[in-house]
């Protein structure tokens, strides 16, 4: 009576082990199937959102007018601030008040009381705010729309802004010193 009964144990554990790696095999295998392309389109597909996000919100907000660099950043300068000295420059420590927020108004971070310092294209800050920069001189203010791609992209920073987040950013360039 006790053989049929280890037959019976030693086919269903086999069974279930033999489950389990026809599981394994079909996770890898439909790993295997996302592909170069995939990523590719997928990229594509994201950055056609957000610039279409982004053009909504500048429709909506008629009072900015933003210039496009190559990269997609879109900023304004103040008008109202004129610059002081040579613009920043990569390797220059500057020293900047931020206000970050999403497109739909949630703030994310803003300086306090003390303001950010860091060296420029040389910090974990957005890309796109160290391409801004390069295009300022101190004592100037600039608002900027930045692409996820551009910020924290797919992942976003873990704290305050989401995966895949545009960001708005108000960012006054106190001092710099080259």
């Amino acid at each position: 009576k006790r053989a049929p009964m280890k037959c019976i144990v030693l086919l269903v554990s086999f069974w279930a082990l033999s489950s389990c790696v026809q599981e394994e095999e079909n996770i890898q295998t439909e790993s295997k199937d996302w592909s170069m392309d995939h990523s590719v389109d997928f990229n594509k597909e994201l950055h056609e959102r957000e610039e279409l996000a982004i053009e909504i919100y500048l429709a909506h907000h008629k009072d900015l007018k933003m210039i496009s660099t190559g990269s997609g950043l879109r900023y304004q300068l103040a008008k109202n601030r004129i610059g002081v000295g040579d613009m920043a420059r990569i390797g220059d420590l500057v020293s900047v008040d931020l206000g970050i927020e999403l497109l739909d108004g949630r703030v994310c971070y803003k300086t306090d009381s003390i303001p950010d310092q860091f060296v420029l294209g040389l910090s974990n800050e957005e890309s796109g705010l160290h391409e801004v920069l390069q295009l300022m001189k101190a004592n100037e203010k600039a608002r900027i729309i930045v692409p996820s791609y551009l910020a924290h992209g797919l992942l976003g920073d873990s704290e305050q802004i989401p995966p895949q987040s545009i960001l708005l950013i108000d960012v006054e360039l106190l001092s710099l010193n080259q």
